[in-house]
């Protein structure tokens, strides 16, 4: 009896096994790689700029929404082919790379005739391309006319990309607008008059849980040399919000928190993998006492 029990269970998980197995060939297979991260430093050649700038122009730029640079596409905005051709001549005391520069960073300092005044600065959204990567725009739509590439990217220009860079976070974005750096300054911007402490070390002074302790409740302490009962309360704000200023602040001293607050230990993935083995075994385990016990109760009889 217990030899068939044993025997109809193990044809019963070769049948599961063989059934998921017969779906998984069904599902076309393929191995997907992530894109190459192209990395713009000082030292990047004019070439591998220019390529860069390619990419950027045609993804993350959004330029082609508008313009085209090759015989298909959009004619909202100038030819981009024509650009560094036409650009010396477009605006007095200006040459080339330095019209092209004004025109990605300041659309509205010359509009082309004929053409609206539409464009948004590409350094702000949708493209929000740091300076670096403005330069190397410049140096494709100088290939892209048949030119030399002139624009060199610059160690300020790196520096200043960081910077950039640090700003998307959006823990950033929302203490400017909770009119946090109205009164605190934080890598370098806001705080005027000095009435708060600066924050931008914060995160390495304090953990994120004390931090978070401290958006929640003005009055916890105050730091020394500043006036108490300044800090407003922040009552109002979505509480996801205080949790990405958290996750700002600690990550510029590299510290890791989830924006969404103390994860539960359930929310990993291994953890419910093992749940799900542990309860699996369970089972079995509780079938087989039961044709066990089904066993002896028979034998009784």
């Amino acid at each position: 009896m217990l030899a068939r029990t044993f025997l109809n269970i193990f044809v019963f998980v070769l049948a599961v096994v063989g059934i998921y197995a017969y779906v998984g060939q069904l599902v076309p297979q393929f191995e997907e790689h992530p894109p190459k991260t192209r990395t713009i430093t000082a030292e990047t050649d004019r070439d591998e700029l220019s390529d860069i700038g390619q990419e950027l122009l045609r993804g993350k730029g959004g330029c082609l929404v508008c313009h085209k640079d090759s015989e298909t596409g959009n004619t909202r905005g100038p030819d981009l082919r024509q650009s560094a051709a036409v650009a010396a001549n477009r605006k007095p005391g200006l040459d080339a790379e330095a019209y092209l520069l004004e025109s990605l960073i300041d659309p509205g300092a010359f509009v082309v005739p004929n053409y609206p005044n539409m464009m948004p600065s590409a350094l702000k959204p949708p493209a929000n391309l740091t300076p670096a990567e403005v330069k190397a725009v410049v140096a494709y739509l100088q290939v892209l006319g048949g030119a030399e590439p002139t624009a060199v990217v610059t160690v300020e220009d790196i520096e200043q990309s960081k910077r950039v860079a640090k700003g998307d976070h959006r823990g950033r974005a929302l203490m400017d607008q909770h009119s946090c750096t109205a009164c605190h300054k934080v890598e370098g911007e806001g705080g005027e008059g000095g009435i708060a402490p600066d924050l931008t070390e914060a995160g390495g002074r304090f953990e994120p849980e004390a931090i978070l302790r401290k958006l929640n409740d003005p009055a916890a302490w105050v730091t020394p040399g500043f006036e108490a009962g300044i800090m407003p309360s922040f009552d109002e704000a979505p509480p996801g919000d205080l949790h990405e200023i958290v996750a700002y602040l600690s990550g510029l001293a590299g510290k890791s928190y989830s924006p969404t607050g103390a994860t539960s230990p359930w929310s990993h993935e291994g953890v419910r993998l093992g749940l799900v083995i542990f309860i699996a075994n369970g089972l079995m385990l509780g079938a087989l006492a039961w044709a066990r016990w089904r066993e002896k109760r028979g034998a009784a009889r």
